[in-house]
């Protein structure tokens, strides 16, 4: 899958992962939230989005939804695939929690 790629290949699967991603979040982003990151191991995909309070009901239901709208645009391409919604302080620096395909988006903080 993945790793049975060409380098030209996985940067074309990872820029479809990113717009993918991005795409699904239209009209679902919060203003809890601070950044977003994904990681691929093993064909495996993880996308992790980081925010800086709990999440109501709604708002983990609404990222759920986000998650299998990437589910139905990139199956074919990885085994599994994660999301991981993580709740970090706002005063607790994100940089060292980046995937390695780098970030998605990332809030600017003061």
């Amino acid at each position: 899958m993945y790793s049975d790629k060409t380098r030209k290949e996985q940067i074309e699967l990872e820029n479809r992962v990113n717009a993918s991603t991005m795409y699904s979040l239209l009209d679902r982003a919060t203003k809890k939230m601070r950044g977003i990151t994904a990681s691929v191991i093993n064909d495996d995909l993880t996308i992790e989005i980081f925010f800086d309070s709990e999440l109501t009901e709604e708002e983990k239901e609404e990222m759920e939804c986000a998650h299998t709208e990437i589910i139905s645009d990139l199956y074919q391409e990885f085994i599994g695939m994660y999301l991981n919604l993580s709740i970090i302080s706002s005063e607790i620096p994100l940089y060292d929690k980046k995937g390695n395909l780098g970030w998605f988006y990332l809030r600017k903080e003061y």
